[in-house]
């Protein structure tokens, strides 16, 4: 075998079974070749050559159909290029035709754009800052009506009128101050318009009747922004109230209807004050609780129309006040009488100011009326009364209306002139009762003047009790009075007193001072006086308790032996150590045995004897402790005596012996427990 082969055997019997590739050539051929015979191997090479041939030349025949469509193509596009060609040639000639006809139109829509935004800008500045004239003529035309409109229109020009300052603050303050001008125009006839529809409103306004038109109150707040027209509504409203509380005070006292010409005509639905209140007291307090009646019924029905609880803050009439204030700064420096013209406006104290004011007119009649009953009557209790009735409402006004109202000053001065007239009448009682003093009564009782004055004082302290004055200005207050009510008095019983026995004297003054203590012992506020009359109750008690205390000494006998004692004293003069005491004369044994006789005569009625004499003292307590004291004083005196009596008679006798002590008792039987026992 040759070497090609031997070659062509190894590359067969080297390759590979698996391969993919040899795998399918065989697939083809086993297919393919259907005879395994010698003519068929040699014919095989030549068979795949023929179908070879075969297959390309169907492959040729289908590629010349492609290449003469594909020729069909290129003329196509060939065409269409040149109709593009020609396309681009007309475009590029109408693109140099159209283009400055593009670039106005593009200019024009620029334009249009810039004309669009100054339009709608001019429209939203025409509808935002300008007023048609049909709402100027709502604003400012007395002919047209305060309503829902007018306000809805105000609101808007106010708004105008605060948006101006967004234009004054751009470079072209031009339109600012114009719009200004405009709008500040516009409001000020519109707040004249308000101003002069609120005045008739309110002059027929009436606040007893419970359903206020909520219209008015609204006005009220809106005119409010304008402090200075505000405050002129106030003046005249307050004037017309006045003149209808004036009126309806007329008719409390008269029953008069104010509507009528003549007082004839009595409105049978009253109770004329007048006619009903016979007592000055009753009468005074008739018109003073009217009066009352009339400011809390102001308040309630002013607290509707001018403090409703319809809105806060920029809503109120507060708000509307403080807005205002920034519009007329100025006022805000004043002093002005309204809480409304300063800096901060309490709307409380402010509607309180405008019922003192509504009742001004009414002050003037009321005072009179009060100072002609007050000058009227010169009984002092009754003015005291009076007094304080007014002192009552002084303080329930002040209470309601502050203190620097006109009617507390009324009040006030009504007040003094009652306290004028009750001192004066207290002055003058006092000089008439003076004039012509009595003689104390034999029984040492208080004098009549006295307890006709200590029946007034009870009167004027029950009240001062009664009234609304203070706890801690209570007793100092009345004191004074006590100065006037009192004390002239009890100086006259003491004048009295002048002309009597010294013990008649001191009884006399402590039943006089006694009633007074009584008197003022009901009453809590007069405790400081009291304790002056205790401490002159005692002064006398200590005179008296001195006298029964002497009539003791005396009456007993004791006096000539304590005034031997008190100059024979051991402890102060030599004479005592040098001469026994039975030696002296009042001490010697039979001295001593006689006044020991008149000792026992006097002990047993000593204390009835003794309380006889103070038997007309109205306190038996007071006769107990002054013999109380009396007793316990000579007690002490007799204790002394016995000391030394029973010393020197021990000395006499048989010396400390049962006999000395029986000699000592035989003269002097009378022990210290013996003399206590039968005076208490």
């Amino acid at each position: 075998m040759d070497s090609l082969s031997q070659q062509r055997l190894s590359a067969i019997l080297s390759a590979s079974y698996s391969d993919s590739e040899i795998r399918n050539a065989l697939q083809v051929l086993d297919s393919r070749f259907t005879e395994n015979s010698p003519d068929s191997r040699r014919q095989l090479r030549v068979d795949v050559q023929a179908e070879v041939i075969r297959s390309n030349a169907h492959i040729v025949r289908e590629f010349s159909k492609i290449s003469e469509q594909l020729k069909l193509v290129g003329h196509t596009l060939n065409a269409m290029n040149n109709v593009v060609s020609s396309l681009k040639t007309h475009v590029t000639a109408a693109g140099s035709e159209t283009a400055p006809i593009l670039e106005e139109s593009s200019q024009l829509l620029t334009q249009k754009k810039k004309a669009e935004t100054k339009e709608a800008l001019l429209k939203a500045f025409t509808e935002h800052f300008l007023v048609s004239e049909k709402d100027v003529v709502i604003l400012t035309s007395s002919a047209e009506p305060v309503d829902d409109r007018f306000f809805r229109i105000l609101n808007r020009v106010k708004k105008i009128h605060g948006d101006c300052e967004v234009l004054l603050a751009s470079e072209n303050q031009r339109a600012g101050i114009e719009i200004m001008d405009r709008m500040t125009g516009h409001l000020q006839g519109a707040f004249q318009k308000l101003y002069r529809w609120i005045q008739r409103e309110l002059k027929h306004l009436s606040l007893e009747n419970p359903q206020i038109n909520a219209g008015i109150r609204r006005a009220l707040r809106v005119l409010a922004e304008r402090p200075t027209l505000f405050q002129n509504c106030l003046d005249f409203f307050a004037e017309a109230r006045q003149k209808i509380l004036l009126d309806s005070f007329y008719t409390a006292l008269t029953g008069a209807a104010p509507s009528t010409a003549t007082p004839s005509y009595i409105d049978p639905t009253t109770k004329p004050i007048e006619l009903y209140a016979h007592d000055p007291l009753r009468y005074i307090g008739d018109m003073l609780a009217w009066l009352h009646s009339a400011a809390v019924g102001e308040q309630e029905a002013l607290e509707v129309l001018f403090i409703s609880q319809e809105g806060e803050g920029q809503n109120s009439i507060l708000g509307g006040i403080e807005e205002g204030l920034k519009s007329e700064p100025w006022l805000g420096e004043g002093d002005g009488e309204e809480e409304a013209t300063r800096g901060v406006w309490d709307a409380r104290k402010g509607l309180m100011m405008l019922v003192d004011k509504d009742l001004q007119a009414v002050c003037k009649p009321l005072k009179s009326r009060i100072e002609q009953v007050i000058a009227s009557h010169e009984e002092s209790t009754l003015v005291y009364k009076i007094s304080n009735l007014i002192n009552f409402y002084r303080l329930t006004f002040e209470k309601l209306l502050g203190q620097e109202s006109f009617l507390l000053e009324t009040m006030k001065t009504t007040e003094q002139a009652a306290l004028r007239q009750f001192h004066s009448s207290l002055q003058e009682h006092v000089r008439a009762v003076q004039s012509e003093l009595p003689q104390a009564p034999d029984e040492l009782t208080p004098p009549p003047f006295l307890h006709e004055a200590l029946n007034e004082l009870k009167q004027l302290m029950i009240s001062c009790d009664t009234s609304l004055i203070p706890g801690s200005e209570r007793e100092g207050g009345f004191s004074k009075i006590l100065e006037e009510a009192l004390d002239p008095y009890l100086d006259g019983c003491h004048n009295l007193s002048q002309d009597l026995e010294e013990v008649d004297k001191n009884i006399f003054v402590i039943n006089c001072q006694l009633a007074a203590k009584a008197t003022l012992e009901q009453f809590g506020f007069t405790a400081d006086r009291i304790s002056k009359l205790d401490a002159e109750v005692g002064k006398q008690m200590g005179l008296l308790t001195e006298f029964q205390h002497n009539f003791f000494v005396h009456t007993s006998g004791l006096h000539p032996l304590l005034v031997a004692l008190s100059d024979w004293d051991p402890t102060t003069t030599n004479t005592a150590k040098e001469t026994p005491l039975t030696q002296l004369p009042p001490f010697s044994p039979h001295a001593l045995s006689l006044v020991s006789q008149s000792f026992d005569e006097f002990l047993p009625s000593a204390l009835m004897d003794a309380t006889t004499g103070l038997k007309r003292l109205s306190s038996p307590k007071i006769i107990g402790e002054i013999m109380q004291e009396a007793a316990s004083r000579f007690v002490d005196d007799f204790c002394r005596v016995e000391e030394v009596v029973i010393d020197a008679l021990l000395n006499e006798g048989d010396g400390q012996g049962e006999g000395g002590i029986e000699f000592a008792r035989s003269i002097w039987p009378r022990t210290v427990d013996e003399v206590r026992v039968l005076l208490t």
